[in-house]
């Protein structure tokens, strides 16, 4: 059976493949944003618009992945402290540690973030740049 790995090592993890994602990414937009100059092509206005579009859903999806943890955290700690009142009707179930469930959510609301430049870091270098 696999070992389940720590939040703080998840975390760690999806930041690491953050920044080694967003780097090459962020490098290659800035490239092309300065080649584009004043009067950007068709193909440079529709990366830059997939650029920011991308931004905000990215931040909309950590927004809902974190409201999504914290909803089932709090939905666990009524149940346990339903199982403490009446333990006839309800099965106790550990919670995580207040640091655990920190790193749980935080881990949650950066995961758009790494998805996205990932795709966006193996997108990119498949394609040629423009001279």
């Amino acid at each position: 059976m696999p070992r389940k790995r720590s939040p703080s090592r998840v975390l760690g993890t999806q930041l690491i493949d953050l920044g080694a994602a967003s780097a090459p990414v962020i490098s290659r937009r800035l490239m092309q944003m300065a080649t584009a100059g004043a009067t950007p092509s068709a193909r440079d206005r529709r990366e830059f618009k997939r650029m920011s579009s991308e931004k905000v859903s990215a931040a909309w999806e950590s927004w809902g992945a974190m409201a999504g943890y914290a909803m089932t955290l709090n939905t666990a700690a009524t149940q346990a402290a339903m199982a403490f009142w009446m333990p006839w009707a309800f099965a106790a179930k550990p919670l995580p540690s207040a640091e655990d469930a920190l790193i749980s959510m935080a881990s949650a609301g950066v995961q758009p973030y790494r998805r996205i430049a990932v795709a966006n870091h193996r997108r990119l270098s498949k394609r040629t740049p423009r001279r």
